[in-house]
């Protein structure tokens, strides 16, 4: 697919044409398309009805790294939504925009102290996406802040309808000192409720091994 074949799916009267183009610039990394992405996720955002479109557009946004962005995605994040795909992408997408490089878990910190659901869940996925190493001392944070997030309270009485959060740090914990995170990795083992995902990634990550993520 050629550059200019993606921006007309971009300016395509059909969602699905317009999500696809997104699609395609996050997975080639087409930072060139930056602004017309942006700009088209800009029109698409005033139509509720194609949230899913709208996914797809602001993790693009992140991929490439687009920061003119942060300031729009910062608001969704400030919302603080807790059950929202939105959300969801907007979080993960805060992070890649506003990290210094991939040894840095600050922003992801300062979510997970604040955030809901939606918000924590996102957080936590370009660790294990993007195979961040932060620093010991931020790695200890995380681990504490997320020991427990399988009990946030916005999965009270709904825990078979949301993943559980932790998968993106579990998923990270195969490239991190062992002696740093098998008793979290364990403890996720312990506590997933029958979470294959988190299952999966943690069973794999006690060997130290990456896997394909969802």
């Amino acid at each position: 697919m050629t550059l200019e074949q993606i921006k007309t799916f971009l300016t395509s009267s059909k969602s699905s044409d317009r999500r696809k183009g997104a699609k395609e610039i996050g997975k080639q990394k087409l930072i060139e398309l930056g602004e017309s992405l942006f700009n088209a996720y800009l029109k698409e955002s005033q139509n509720t009805k194609t949230w899913e479109t709208q996914v797809e557009m602001i993790l693009a946004l992140g991929l490439i790294d687009y920061k003119q962005a942060l300031p729009i995605i910062s608001k969704i994040v400030l919302l603080n939504t807790p059950h929202s795909m939105i959300s969801y992408a907007s979080a993960q997408t805060y992070i890649r925009l506003k990290r210094k490089s991939l040894e840095d878990a600050k922003p992801i910190i300062e979510l997970l102290k604040i955030g809901s659901l939606s918000i924590v869940d996102g957080a936590l996925n370009p660790l294990g996406y993007d195979k961040m190493i932060p620093s010991t001392d931020e790695i200890k944070t995380l681990i504490r802040l997320a020991w427990d997030l399988h009990k946030h309270k916005d999965r009270i009485g709904k825990e078979y309808a949301y993943c559980d959060p932790r998968y993106g740090l579990a998923a990270s914990c195969a490239g991190w000192d062992k002696q740093l995170t098998s008793d979290f990795l364990n403890h996720c083992l312990e506590t997933a409720n029958g979470d294959t995902s988190l299952l999966n990634v943690a069973k794999n990550a006690l060997k130290q091994k990456y896997i394909k993520l969802r």
